[in-house]
């Protein structure tokens, strides 16, 4: 598995392209240019095969429609999520953006469905908190996993928007992410990578 990150400064987004030797790829939260991904994949030969949102705030959706146009590759989000992104206010796109995003996903994911592409195998793991359909995608072999604004360096998302759960988040943390084998890669939404040893050891202290 590679792993290639693109990052949007104006918010410090985080977008992933993951892809393998057969070059077929997924392109996690596209928050960033959608010309920025696609010459990526043109100048690496690629073929994207999904597009995968881990939650709908506008800063993870920018690029999703025009990427899909572009490529064909059906965009994939939790079915939890659907109010969020049909609605601009909701996904802050109204507030925080130059134009209103609404999304209708071709693919709704539930707590346990496999993404496929290559010869890889990615599984949805639903964490709501930050928001009603967050989700995390994770590579049980290579150990790595995709958590949104679920889990950063040694801290969480944020739960002061609408329809955010404090409490629902950090239940999550502890019994899907924590509990995850020590040595997991940790890609977030925003900032550096972790892992699941340095987040256990940072949240013991907290708690």
């Amino acid at each position: 598995m590679r792993i290639y990150l693109f990052v949007n400064r104006e918010f410090d987004q985080n977008c992933y392209c993951v892809f393998d030797d057969t070059k077929e790829a997924v392109v996690i939260d596209p928050g960033c240019p959608a010309d920025i991904v696609e010459n990526f994949l043109a100048k690496e030969s690629l073929t994207l095969k999904q597009i995968l949102l881990t939650h709908g705030h506008f800063d993870h959706i920018i690029s999703a429609e025009e990427l899909s146009k572009w490529s064909g590759a059906p965009i994939s989000a939790s079915r939890a999520e659907a109010s969020l992104l049909k609605d601009p206010k909701l996904n802050l796109s109204a507030y925080s953006f130059s134009r209103p995003i609404t999304l209708m996903p071709g693919r709704w994911l539930d707590n346990g469905d496999s993404v496929l592409f290559g010869g890889e195998t990615l599984l949805t793991i639903h964490t709501p908190g930050h928001s009603p359909g967050g989700v995390c995608f994770y590579s049980k072999e290579h150990h790595v996993i995709f958590t949104g604004d679920t889990l950063f360096w040694e801290t969480v998302g944020r739960t002061d928007f609408n329809l955010s759960d404090g409490e629902q988040l950090t239940r999550c943390i502890y019994e899907k992410l924590l509990v995850l084998p020590g040595e997991t890669v940790v890609y977030p939404g925003h900032g550096r990578p972790t892992d699941i040893n340095h987040e256990r050891m940072i949240h013991k202290q907290v708690n």
